[in-house]
């Protein structure tokens, strides 16, 4: 009478250990210009234990003084499409460059569970885009 009740025990640890390592913590993403801009950059996103979720952005062809906002699309199938989430405007920096870390909430970055871009804009124009890759 064991038996069944051991190999049901053991099944069900067997899915909850697959779900749990199906759940990716982290993600990159590759920037890269679009158009003539000559932005690039990368982005690391990472789950933290609280469920928010860690951006770390380093981009570098950016105008000096310049306005730019950091944009995520979700279930998007490239930048300017589905579902956009600003992550935050920022100020390029004299040598033209951005380096920033913050931490946002979980809702407003599902990025970590794939099909998503992150872009670099200024108003509505896309200048930089990349795919969120899953680590």
């Amino acid at each position: 009478m064991r038996s069944p009740l051991v190999l049901s025990v053991l099944a069900a640890l067997l899915v909850a250990s697959v779900v749990f390592a199906a759940k990716p913590e982290s993600a990159t993403a590759d920037i890269s210009q679009l158009g003539a801009s000559g932005i690039s950059g990368t982005a690391d996103f990472k789950l933290m234990s609280d469920g928010d979720v860690r951006v770390h952005e380093q981009l570098s062809g950016l105008t000096p003084g310049a306005q730019y906002e950091s944009v995520v699309y979700l279930a998007a199938a490239g930048c300017g499409s589905g579902t956009a989430v600003e992550i935050i405007q920022f100020t390029a920096n004299n040598a033209g460059k951005a380096n920033f870390n913050l931490v946002v909430p979980p809702q407003a970055v599902p990025a970590i569970s794939g099909g998503s871009f992150i872009s670099v804009e200024q108003g509505t124009t896309v200048l930089a885009c990349g795919a969120i890759v899953n680590q």
